[in-house]
């Protein structure tokens, strides 16, 4: 996790979407800036708004077992809760929130996208069933959290950056 609180860049995080395939994931500047996108793709127009693009093709989430790691800021009440997402060959991407509910999509989200992907791999790609599906993960919502930290470099925040 990054060393301070301010070096996490607000983002507005999109996992699929109306306008991107199932297994990516978008960032954008704010809601406001992916409704700019939504309006201009639907139609057929370039999209003029920033939008940073992630495959999660053959991710993994790092440590998913215990749920989001925590890491706590000086001067900041509450320690941050964050998820690593692990890309097939890129660099580590960071998603953290001081606010766990703003972090549960997300990351509900990355996961919708693995285990499909998953099972998918498990039953060859093609449709009918397979033995039971992917085994269930225990929610890490309930109860504590993660714990550790990560490299120092900088993540992204959940929060819808206001008008700054």
């Amino acid at each position: 996790a990054p060393n301070s609180a301010k070096d996490w860049k607000p983002k507005y995080v999109v996992i699929g979407g109306i306008i991107a395939q199932p297994w990516m994931m978008n960032m954008y500047r704010s809601k406001s800036e992916y409704d700019i996108a939504v309006i201009e793709t639907q139609a057929r127009r370039p999209v003029s708004v920033k939008v940073k693009q992630f495959s999660l093709q053959g991710a993994r989430i790092q440590n998913d077992w215990q749920g989001p790691q925590m890491v706590k800021y000086k001067n900041k009440l509450h320690p941050w809760k964050y998820i690593v997402i692990l890309p097939v060959s890129r660099n580590p991407i960071k998603i953290a929130s001081p606010n766990l509910s703003q972090l549960r999509p997300c990351h509900e989200g990355v996961r919708r996208v693995l285990m499909a992907q998953q099972r998918d791999r498990g039953t060859g790609g093609g449709g009918g069933g397979g033995g039971g599906g992917p085994r269930r993960q225990p929610d890490p919502y309930r109860g504590g959290g993660g714990g550790g930290r990560g490299a120092n470099d900088r993540g992204y925040d959940t929060r819808e950056r206001r008008n700054e």
